[in-house]
């Protein structure tokens, strides 16, 4: 079974995002992409403590929107957690003129996409990548 754990330790933007749909949808993805039980995290942080876990792992010195961080990788169990800046999805959806939770859903599930093995390093994964977003977003619409 999959375990999926939301924190939200950002004091920066109220994040009024209903946990147990989110939870449903990353729990459905996990499914359908036929990955086995683990336990993932899904922490909710402000852009001073992305920008430190960027430039700490990732040696990067901006802010991103979202962070993929593998624990494990095995068939026995796959773990991971990701990290989204609240504040990043904020800005991005004033700008786009999209809602808040929806921004962070899209964070999610491009983090989790990453944690079970897409990647956007290339444009024709990107590519594959950006499909399946947009395909698991409809799910998401707030």
């Amino acid at each position: 079974m999959h375990k999926i754990n939301i924190y939200d330790s950002q004091p920066a933007v109220p994040v009024r995002i209903n946990p147990a749909r989110l939870k449903n949808i990353l729990k459905y993805i996990l499914k359908k992409e036929c990955q086995p039980p683990g336990i993932f995290n899904f922490i909710f942080v402000d852009n001073r403590q992305i920008r430190r876990l960027n430039r700490a792992y990732l040696g990067m010195r901006n802010v991103t929107d979202v962070i993929a961080f593998p624990l494990a990788d095995n068939r026995d169990s796959v773990r991971g957690e990701v990290v989204v800046s609240v504040e990043e999805a904020a800005r991005q959806s004033r700008k786009l003129g999209i809602p808040l939770n929806r921004e962070i859903a899209l964070y999610c599930i491009h983090g989790l996409l990453h944690l079970i093995g897409y990647d956007d390093l290339s444009k024709s994964r990107r590519i594959k990548m950006e499909r399946k977003q947009a395909e698991y977003l409809k799910m998401a619409n707030p």
